[in-house]
């Protein structure tokens, strides 16, 4: 036994090197992240990060844009001089520990999403126009955005969203992802990196692969009475044009870091937050978005003010006192976004029926069925009047017996098909009976 036992220690010993170079070699071992499903999730993500296409949320390389690290890890015998460790990136199933901030200094900016290829309807003599301006003009997707030092709060400010009126997001410069604030204020959920597209197009908060894109520096500028920098991105999923203002040269003010509200707007086109383009010391001020399919969405910066007495303990990651829920998003809001009383401003009066009314319509208004599998935005006169999850259905009996004109979008701006005329009372069905979700 004692000639044994140093040849069994010096293969344990052996094989305990062996086993730690292999995980040095091999780059794909790491901990568990987000592109792990948690064990009891009801929703299963898609990996964040799988073969060539879907590269790591860490920082990518200046030059190249391609090269990606992952997140959360501290460099190897990193020394007093080394950098930062990586941000780390959020799961789904993981609750957020207790967080404390105290900077009461930062921005706060108003801010809105809006489809850029939206145009008025044609005129009828029975339009209201002054209605239908006032309707048009109030269809953006308004938010709130504060920042301070190097954390992001975000309020939904429109009850156009998929997420109620009264949500937060919350994020920090530190971290990937989001903890999303319930409207009751006493519970949140945790988006991981490539949530956020689903969140905000579907109700539903599915991670999708996030990819590696094309990195380009474009034409300074100015917003608002800041100079800007201009960056272009370009992936798969569509085309970003970035604008994000620089501190002022003689600013005595804080300037707050904008790289958690630029990995919101790069994360809209699937691209991994950790580009060399999100930069503590920018802040984005105008994003527009050009699809694949033609279709295009801004996000506007509008006003800015300099604030030196937010709240400190609102920008907490997660939200103080919020109780963890998770792969649960807050309850919908309505679907109809105008009531019937305001679906009756468009017309100024009814008109005679020119053509033979369908017999499945409604003796009254309009009947839309979306039997897609996609939520749309049902869009009449230029005017978005509900939204509707796949399977859901919407009676709008305020709408003038007339003629007008029908469209759906998606969130982020892209029409399903192009626009036509409809004859009220009318009965309309997205996709078809085959689409029907089970």
């Amino acid at each position: 036994m004692s000639a044994i036992a140093p040849v069994l220690c010096l293969a344990l010993l052996s094989g305990a090197a062996l086993i730690s170079c292999d995980d040095h070699a091999r780059p794909g071992a790491r901990d568990a992240g987000p592109s792990e499903p948690s064990p009891n999730a009801s929703i299963l993500p898609a990996p964040l990060a799988s073969g060539i296409e879907a590269p790591s949320v860490g920082k990518v390389d200046d030059d190249a844009g391609t090269r990606g690290r992952d997140g959360g890890h501290a460099p190897i015998d990193a020394g007093t001089d080394a950098a930062p460790p990586e941000p780390h990136a959020l799961r789904e199933d993981q609750a957020l520990t207790a967080d404390t901030t105290h900077e009461s200094s930062g921005l706060t900016l108003s801010a809105r999403f809006r489809w850029l290829d939206a145009q008025p309807a044609p005129r009828t003599p029975d339009s209201n126009n002054d209605a239908l301006a006032r309707f048009r003009d109030a269809g953006s997707f308004d938010v709130v955005v504060e920042l301070a030092g190097g954390r992001m709060r975000m309020a939904i400010a429109s009850r156009l969203f998929t997420l109620p009126p009264g949500s937060e997001l919350h994020a920090r410069d530190d971290l990937y992802g989001y903890a999303l604030l319930w409207p009751n204020r006493r519970t949140y959920t945790v988006l991981s990196p490539g949530a956020l597209r689903s969140t905000l197009a579907e109700q539903r908060a599915d991670v999708v692969p996030l990819v590696r894109g094309k990195f380009a520096t474009g034409a300074s500028g100015s917003l608002l009475g800041f100079g800007t920098e201009r960056s272009e991105l370009s992936t798969p999923t569509g085309k970003l044009e970035l604008d994000q203002a620089r501190a002022p040269a003689n600013g005595t003010a804080a300037w707050p870091s904008g790289a958690s509200l630029c990995h919101l707007l790069v994360e809209l086109v699937s691209a991994p937050p950790g580009l060399s383009l999100c930069r503590a010391d920018l802040v984005p001020m105008r994003a527009e978005y050009a699809w694949p399919n033609g279709g295009h969405l801004a996000f506007e910066v509008t006003r800015v003010t300099r604030r030196t007495d937010l709240d400190a303990a609102s920008f907490a990651v997660p939200p103080t006192g919020a109780e963890f829920r998770q792969s649960e998003l807050p309850p919908p809001p309505p679907t109809a976004l105008l009531s019937d009383a305001e679906l009756t401003e468009l017309r100024v009066r009814a008109a005679a029926r020119a053509e033979r009314p369908d017999p499945s319509a409604p003796k009254t208004g309009l009947l839309v069925a979306n039997h897609s599998e996609s939520l749309r935005y049902v869009v009449i006169d230029g005017v978005i009047v509900a939204r509707l999850p796949p399977g859901a259905e919407q009676l709008m009996l305020g709408l003038r017996p007339g003629k007008y004109q029908f469209k759906t979008c998606d969130f982020f701006g892209s029409e399903e098909a192009a626009p036509r005329t409809i004859e009220v009372p009318a009965r309309v069905t997205l996709g078809d009976d085959s689409e029907r979700p089970k």
